[in-house]
């Protein structure tokens, strides 16, 4: 019998957000005591907890959300866990480790920081890949790659002036989606169909995203 198991992280007040990005505001405009009903809405950036970047976030012609195929946004994957308990680098030979992924196929990497959502080292202190698993990935032909960081690339606190975005670049250059924030702890190390529902915003860089793991 099938399990779904959401892979998501709610959007609240207070969550966890990069220092370039504004913070969310959820402001209700009818509420059950004056009007009988109710009505919320949404301030927030497109890049905020568990979110999908499309190509368009970092290439000048890429895909935007909306052009995405939905072939893209839903098929297998496997979850990989390479604990890590600071900014240290994934590296292409620890995805290697990974049982045989193929073209198509999706790579979750759970870091062990899932756990560490709202602690102040989840924005700054965070594991991250290098350029090489980046690279890896886009070789291998997956069309996603996901973790259960603020971000696949070193933290804002590493990061030099002018820093490149090499990791971003390099994935969606090639088409290879990313989701961020994930929450991976119920799947390590198993294959399970992803889905991906992210939100369809129309010119889309990125957008929130419901994702949902099936196991069989």
């Amino acid at each position: 019998m099938s399990r779904t198991i959401d892979l998501s992280h709610p959007l609240e007040q207070g969550m966890p957000h990069a220092r370039t990005i504004p913070a969310p505001e959820f402001t209700p405009t009818s509420t059950w005591a004056e009007h009988r009903m109710r009505v919320m809405r949404l301030n927030m950036p497109t890049h905020i907890g568990t979110h999908l970047d499309a190509p368009s976030h970092f290439v000048e012609n890429g895909a935007t959300v909306d052009q995405l195929p939905v072939s893209a946004l839903v098929g297998r994957a496997y979850c990989l866990q390479v604990l890590r308990d600071s900014a240290e680098p994934i590296t292409a030979a620890d995805l290697e480790s990974a049982v045989d992924l193929g073209p198509g196929d999706a790579l979750l990497v759970r870091t062990g920081w899932d756990d560490r959502y709202g602690e102040d080292a989840y924005v700054d202190k965070h594991p991250y890949l290098t350029v090489d698993a980046a690279e890896w990935a886009v070789a291998k032909g997956l069309r996603l790659i996901g973790m259960d960081t603020i971000s696949p690339e070193m933290p804002m606190s590493m990061r030099p002036p002018n820093f490149p975005y090499d990791v971003h670049r390099t994935l969606l250059s090639a088409g290879t989606l990313i989701l961020e924030n994930l929450v991976l702890r119920e799947i390590a190390d198993r294959w399970c169909t992803l889905f991906t529902g992210v939100l369809n915003v129309l010119g889309g860089d990125g957008a929130p995203t419901r994702a949902l793991a099936v196991l069989d």
